[in-house]
């Protein structure tokens, strides 16, 4: 029994120390994909192996928390939302480049918490905490060379300037440290002054602190002032009758700060060094990062606008929501008319960038209100545990630690690392207050044969999810390798990887997806090779390849857009397919009535199948929905000369010099010949 229970131990360490560190450069998603496969495999065992201690003590191994029924709750209702899901595949695994937030994640993150209250005890806590933050040491200290330029040259995005480690976002990497830095203070007040440990948490509570102002994320410096606020207030009222005496650490922490801060500078101060040198902090701090950062158009701007299309969201699917995690699809049907205007207006919002208001949108009022009696309800639990000295302090750090990262979610969504840590932390905050037995050994006993049978139920039963889940892991690297053979013009070895992906796989929309564009570039190779056999037999494959990737996610507008590429490549084979390409641009806009690009894609399909009238109504409407739209204003100038309305015609073009772009070229020519 003591072994199983160690392995337990072991399992969990592992959980807590490599997923924040794991990455694979040849998956479809980098670092979320392959941190929910590892939460996916070692949740499967810690559970399996927990089942089999519980069948050889012959009884049931669990310790009841006022946790359980709330968890249950929030369980149920992901459940019934996922059920009647615009997206159910979706909503059972998350969004695809996302997958956390799916109902599997969030069953895999309750088991988790279970199995951890009813496997341990005080000292093990506190040894997986010091687990949890050796690996913070290694994402951080990954983070501080990141800044100083150690990979500067293999990401897309400025990472000197807004570093992300291991996470994959800035934001992401900020919530995720911020709420640990509170639990190396327990360990710097625990220590005696100027002894090792001391001088080792102190540094620990530093470089994650230096890491934090690297990522330049501000939802992350918001949460590490409500956890400052709350442990330090809560702590010296703890101690008010001795409060001078811990008044040391105290300040040799904030003149740390402080330090770092005027050294390193942040997202709001200047740097000494900027100021010695005279150097603006506008320049100093421009940072590279997502659209909701960085940008032409505010962050703030941009998710006012998303919040209200959430909102809509909401109000249309009050009870059970749209369906977990079906934000990218719901969005786009009450997407404000204004995110038109905006520099990223062309982007994919997977999240709502809120995620209270991201629940509420993908699984209603229920989840909701499910969601936050489960917050609630740790709160309780974290203030519940108040007892004993020691225990106050722990649910202390916890407590700041766990408010952080709804401060961090308010302004954006959880991901992997920071979800264990939302589910974990109640544990801890259980397990801290329980000290171990003084006789734990149990006596051998043999094992009879219906213990036995059971035993190989759930052993063939976690195999089989092992590799399932591995399944699930390769097609991604199938997929991955498809698209870059696509990308690189491949598309004979795309089709390979692809095909075997989608074998593998067979439900996976996106998989399908990428196959058609394979099969749809080869037609094309046949067709100008004059190779008739070959041309048709690839072409009737894109189509069906295409039909069955929006079939099986219909909600999915990007998926129609991919159909509507397909059917435009294959025009030039058979005219024929541009008036599939019109019929599917006019389904994709009744799931997306404010995207003006699908407007601007039909008015030139109409155009180009000799509808003029249609044509200049659909970019008349595009225009409508977004007014700077340069190519559109364009097209439709173009359209108006065309059935001879030269007045029409010069004042859009004017309209693109005075208002979108003086510079541009093709518009002075064409305002030219008009004149």
């Amino acid at each position: 029994m003591q072994r199983f229970k160690a392995l337990i131990f072991y399992l969990f360490a592992a959980l807590i120390f490599f997923v924040p560190i794991i990455l694979w450069p040849y998956t479809s998603e980098v670092f979320e994909f392959n941190k929910i496969v590892l939460v996916y495999l070692l949740t499967t065992l810690i559970v399996g192996i927990w089942i089999a201690r519980s069948i050889l003590e012959r009884k049931i191994i669990f310790r009841r928390t006022i946790l359980d029924i709330p968890l249950i709750i929030f369980i149920g209702s992901q459940f019934i939302s996922t059920i009647i899901s615009i997206d159910p595949l979706t909503s059972w695994l998350g969004y695809y480049s996302r997958f956390n937030g799916g109902l599997a994640s969030v069953i895999c993150y309750s088991l988790l918490y279970w199995a951890f209250v009813a496997n341990f005890w005080k000292e093990d806590a506190i040894k997986l905490i010091k687990i949890l933050l050796s690996s913070a040491v290694l994402v951080s200290l990954y983070g501080i060379l990141e800044h100083f330029g150690i990979d500067k040259d293999i990401w897309v995005q400025d990472v000197q300037s807004r570093v992300f480690s291991t996470l994959g976002q800035p934001n992401w990497l900020g919530a995720w440290i911020t709420a640990l830095i509170p639990t190396t203070w327990i360990f710097v007040i625990n220590s005696k002054r100027r002894t090792l440990s001391f001088w080792v948490y102190s540094t620990l509570s530093i470089l994650f602190f230096w890491v934090l102002i690297f990522t330049k994320s501000r939802s992350g410096i918001l949460g590490f002032v409500v956890a400052f606020a709350i442990f330090w207030t809560g702590y010296f009222w703890l101690n008010l009758k001795e409060y001078k005496k811990h008044l040391n650490p105290f300040m040799a922490l904030c003149l740390s700060f402080l330090a770092i801060c005027l050294i390193s500078g942040t997202q709001f101060t200047p740097s000494l060094f900027s100021l010695f040198k005279n150097t603006s902090h506008q320049k100093e701090v421009v940072a590279q990062g997502p659209a909701l950062e960085t940008g032409g158009t505010e962050s703030g701007t941009i998710r006012r606008i998303v919040w209200n299309g959430a909102m809509q969201v909401w109000l249309h699917y009050p009870v059970f929501g749209a369906g977990v995690e079906t934000f990218a699809f719901s969005y786009y049907k009450y997407r404000p008319q204004e995110h038109n205007l905006v520099s990223e207006w062309d982007f994919i919002y997977n999240k709502a960038h809120n995620d209270f208001l991201n629940v509420a949108a993908n699984s209603g009022t229920v989840g909701l209100l499910s969601y936050l009696f489960l917050i609630g309800a740790a709160f309780y639990l974290f203030a519940k545990k108040f007892v004993g000295y020691e225990s106050r302090v722990w649910n202390l750090a916890l407590l700041a630690g766990f408010v952080s990262l709804s401060a961090t979610n308010f302004f954006g969504f959880s991901v992997v690392p920071t979800q264990i840590e939302f589910f974990l932390f109640p544990a801890f905050a259980v397990i801290l207050a329980i000290n171990q037995p003084a006789n734990t050994k149990n006596q051998p006993e043999k094992i009879d044969p219906s213990q036995k049978v059971l035993l190989l139920i759930i052993a063939g039963s976690v195999l089989w999810i092992l590799i399932g889940t591995a399944k699930y892991w390769y097609a991604d690297t199938l997929f991955a390798n498809g698209k870059a053979y696509n990308s690189s013009g491949d598309s004979n070895r795309a089709i390979d990887y692809l095909t075997k992906a989608t074998q593998l796989e067979p439900n996976q929309a996106l998989y399908h997806s990428e196959l058609a564009n394979s099969l749809t570039n080869a037609a094309l190779v046949f067709y100008q090779a004059k190779d008739t056999e070959n041309t048709q037999k690839y072409t009737d494959m894109a189509v069906a390849e295409s039909e069955r990737a929006v079939s099986l996610s219909p909600a999915n507008v990007n998926l129609k857009r991919a159909r509507f590429g397909v059917f435009i490549m294959l025009s030039t084979i058979d005219p024929n397919y541009l008036i599939e390409a019109q019929n599917i641009l006019i389904e994709a806009l009744k799931e997306a009535p404010a995207d003006a690009k699908l407007y601007y894609n039909l008015g030139l399909v109409y155009a180009r199948t000799g509808q003029a009238e249609k044509a200049i109504e659909a970019l008349g409407k595009t225009i409508e929905l977004k007014s700077n739209y340069k190519e559109a204003r364009l097209a439709y100038a173009i359209l108006l000369i065309n059935k001879g309305d030269q007045t029409g015609a010069k004042a859009q073009l004017e309209y693109i010099l005075a208002n979108i772009d003086s510079n541009d070229s093709l518009t002075k020519q064409t305002l030219e010949s008009v004149k």
